[in-house]
């Protein structure tokens, strides 16, 4: 992933019609950090700084808002905290990150909603671009300036020839700059530009993007990109359903057995499992028998999304399972999934080693 693969990305929620930009800085190890905006015409604004970490060998991204940094509000608005887990992928000049998130209430921790998201990157901003992108911007080259001869010839009185140089000055680095992003209004606190971005440089070009907050998906009509080929390293299954987002474990070890179960009376459920997008599970039928998975987890790769899958909805609707998660040191986690043929269930296990105790 190169270091400003992602800047700027923006997306919008669905119903509500808030939008989000991110603009994010890689670090050489892989972690993140950067700003988040999202913005509802006078009913919202909000930045928040954010870290993360980008897994190159399955090309997740973990983005987690820490804290805000600037919040304008109207009186029937509560500030969320977003973190988000996505998946990089590009298609031709097209770089996109989607997943899901989930949100809490940044006072009193309250679950404020969970659902899909959908970011493109583009080249202009709402707003002003962080330093850590302005310094990547290429600085314009000047030619090397060219000695004069102010030696005079005598005989005729002019000015001597210099010689001619045989080294070519180096061309002007054409730079594009995006247009500097306007103040933000005391009045409404928003930028006027819509979420849709143009780019001047190549106008037959509109970026758009969206949020799904879990209700009903409206996403923006773009020009030129619905013809794209999208075509992304994800199983059909996957960008066919929703993915709902059921549980998010964060995991301290880094061995973990997960083992399948029918929940209930044995109906000839049988399930397909995806570890980031890899199949695991083909068409396993579920009983009182497990059906068993390893999964590692380290720091190189800290994000794991475990996808299942409904191939049917056996005797009883809908497919329903036990998923029952085991570490070595004796941790037992039990959560229930059910799909149907227009919804997967997704669980994420979030590798945090514990911290080292200091002994004084």
């Amino acid at each position: 992933m190169q270091q400003d693969r992602f800047n700027p990305l923006t997306g919008q929620f669905a119903e509500e019609r808030y939008k989000y930009e991110v603009q994010i800085n890689q670090l050489k190890d892989n972690n993140l950090e950067g700003v988040t905006y999202s913005y509802r015409s006078v009913v919202f604004y909000g930045k928040a700084s954010l870290h993360g970490r980008f897994t190159p060998a399955t090309k997740n991204v973990l983005l987690k808002e820490t804290k805000m940094l600037d919040l304008k509000i109207s009186d029937h608005s509560v500030a969320c905290l977003m973190t988000c887990y996505l998946d990089y992928s590009k298609s031709g000049k097209l770089e996109m990150l989607s997943g899901t998130y989930t949100s809490q209430n940044q006072d009193d921790k309250t679950d404020c909603g969970s659902g899909t998201i959908y970011l493109e990157k583009v080249k202009t901003s709402d707003f002003e671009k962080e330093p850590f992108l302005l310094n990547k911007v290429p600085k314009k080259t000047q030619p090397n300036p060219v000695k004069k001869d102010s030696a005079i010839n005598k005989k005729t009185d002019q000015h001597l020839i210099p010689k001619k140089s045989t080294v070519t000055p180096p061309k002007k680095n054409i730079v594009h700059q995006a247009p500097v992003a306007k103040k933000i209004d005391n009045k409404n606190n928003l930028p006027k530009k819509s979420g849709v971005q143009k780019d001047s440089t190549h106008p037959e070009k509109i970026i758009s993007s969206y949020i799904d907050t879990g209700r009903k998906q409206e996403k923006i009509v773009s020009k030129n990109i619905s013809s794209l080929n999208r075509a992304m390293l994800i199983p059909k299954v996957l960008k066919e359903r929703a993915n709902s987002l059921v549980k998010t474990l964060e995991i301290d070890e880094k061995q973990v057995q997960i083992d399948y179960y029918d929940n209930g009376a044995i109906d000839n459920d049988t399930i397909t499992v995806y570890h980031n997008n890899e199949l695991v599970i083909d068409r396993g039928r579920l009983s009182y028998n497990p059906i068993t998975i390893q999964i590692h987890l380290d720091e190189a790769n800290p994000i794991h999304e475990i996808i299942t899958v409904a191939d049917n909805l056996g005797d009883v609707p809908p497919n329903t399972a036990l998923m029952v998660i085991t570490t070595p040191g004796r941790k037992r986690y039990e959560i229930f999934i059910t799909s149907d043929e227009k919804t997967n269930a997704k669980v994420i296990l979030e590798y945090k080693p514990k911290k080292p105790v200091k002994l004084y």
